[in-house]
């Protein structure tokens, strides 16, 4: 029997360990769909399990996604904007504006917190917050990113006790939107 070199089992660990993670991560996605708006304005992946259902409105439609047990759930909405909005006018000034923005609109919430990360490559505003439930407080964190004239809110919320639970499952979905340009075909 003919003896592997260092190398050889070197380059193979690699091999088994690539494949290894790989695999991990294909199984993680085997949990999540995508759901891709009726519109074409946007996709998202989300837990098989949860569930989800559009609004409409006067506006623009929300999709909204729920835990089974209602412990979490995400909304995700798109504006049209009138100005276009290159990314390095993803600022502290836009960052303020969002704040402000949810603060007008979610009077009763208290601890919020605005910062500008770049999440996925793309320039983002992170406002985290927490806010009165229908028994219990909810911890939510807001992702607001605008793409040319849209801007695309997600916004994910927990039971405050089931919120460290539901982060990073709320992240992947929050990371995993794909705006409208992102799903047009190359050369359309």
């Amino acid at each position: 029997m003919k003896r592997m070199s260092n190398h050889t089992r070197f380059v193979s660990a690699l091999l088994v360990a690539s494949c290894t993670l790989s695999g991990m991560a294909q199984q993680r996605r085997a949990d999540f769909l995508l759901f891709t708006d009726p519109g074409r304005r946007f996709s998202v992946e989300f837990p098989k399990d949860w569930r989800w259902m559009i609004v409409a409105g006067s506006g623009e439609a929300l999709t909204t996604f729920v835990q089974p047990k209602s412990e979490a759930a995400v909304v995700v909405e798109r504006f049209h904007l009138k100005q276009w909005l290159e990314p390095e006018e993803v600022t502290e000034v836009f960052a303020q504006i969002e704040s402000d923005y949810l603060k007008e609109n979610q009077p009763k919430a208290t601890d919020v917190v605005a910062t500008l990360k770049t999440t996925s490559g793309r320039k983002t505003v992170v406002i985290d917050y927490t806010r009165p439930g229908l028994g219990e407080r909810e911890r939510v964190r807001q992702y607001s990113f605008p793409v040319g004239q849209d801007l695309y809110r997600v916004t994910c919320m927990a039971l405050m006790s089931q919120f460290t639970k539901y982060e990073s499952t709320l992240a992947d979905m929050a990371q995993s939107l794909k705006p409208a340009d992102a799903l047009r075909p190359p050369g359309h």
